[in-house]
């Protein structure tokens, strides 16, 4: 069955995300393949992020450990004094997570030099305390600043979204093309959380036609493929939806959905 939303599921941005995104920048890559040859083929490339659990919006740890301490193994005093070994106790560690991310490069086949970066955000890259925002941010200046056109997508409605010039109208959804040489200019989808995701126009180096890139499809198509209808769309999300929004998912469910 497919989604209730006509644009992005915001159920998705939980605990589906992993692999939602996943699968997304796979059927990108494959979308755009036809129209990237002869000269520029599509690469899904990852990174492997760490992040320490005070940095994971999604984790909680206690700040004061309370143990129960056994009193009859300490010295009662008196008499001859004997090396006595300490029992530790046994704690748990706070490991830090390993996350990979998926983004999508386009290179030019014969010399390889990177042309356009696609990324699809996650919510450690809009966690504003986490350490793989820093890091995106860093990349994505540095993309900014080079001869490289970025495509930054953004379907998750928590997080703090990054910088798109202060004409950026606060909806729930964006999608920013930086085609390199138009800069400091770009193109700005705002995609409000009811309406389909756009067809947008991917761009490869300036004397070639951008490719157009219909992202409601690819949405729509991962859906369908990875069975979310199984989502339990009573859940409470964060940010929660609005009551309009509700009452809206609530006459499109069917009896067999709610």
């Amino acid at each position: 069955m497919p989604s209730p939303f006509p644009g992005m599921d915001p159920f998705i941005e939980g605990s589906l995300w992993g692999d939602f995104h996943s699968r997304f920048n796979n059927f990108l890559a494959d979308a755009l393949a036809p129209g990237l040859r002869p000269r520029y083929v599509a690469r899904v490339e990852h990174r492997v992020v760490l992040e320490r659990p005070d940095e994971l919006r999604q984790d909680r740890y206690p700040d004061v450990g309370i143990f129960e301490k056994d009193f009859s193994a300490e010295p009662s005093g008196g008499g001859t004094a004997t090396a006595v070994l300490d029992e530790p106790r046994t704690v748990t560690l706070p490991l830090p997570a390993s996350r990979r991310l998926h983004y999508i490069e386009i290179r030019d086949r014969d010399s390889n030099r990177l042309v356009t970066l696609i990324e699809t955000l996650s919510p450690s890259n809009k966690y504003r305390k986490g350490a793989d925002r820093r890091t995106y941010h860093r990349k994505r200046d540095q993309i900014l600043a080079s001869d490289v056109s970025l495509v930054e997508i953004d379907l998750l409605r928590g997080g703090t979204p990054f910088e798109a010039g202060p004409d950026r109208p606060p909806e729930a959804y964006a999608v920013l093309v930086s085609p390199e040489w138009r800069r400091p200019q770009a193109d700005l989808y705002a995609v409000p959380l009811l309406q389909r995701l756009p067809t947008i126009r991917v761009p490869l180096c300036e004397d070639d036609e951008p490719v157009a890139l219909d992202l409601q499809t690819a949405v729509d198509t991962v859906y369908e493929r990875a069975d979310y209808s199984t989502i339990d769309y009573a859940d409470d999300l964060d940010p929660p939806l609005p009551e309009a929004v509700l009452r809206l998912l609530s006459e499109r469910l069917s009896p067999e959905r709610t």
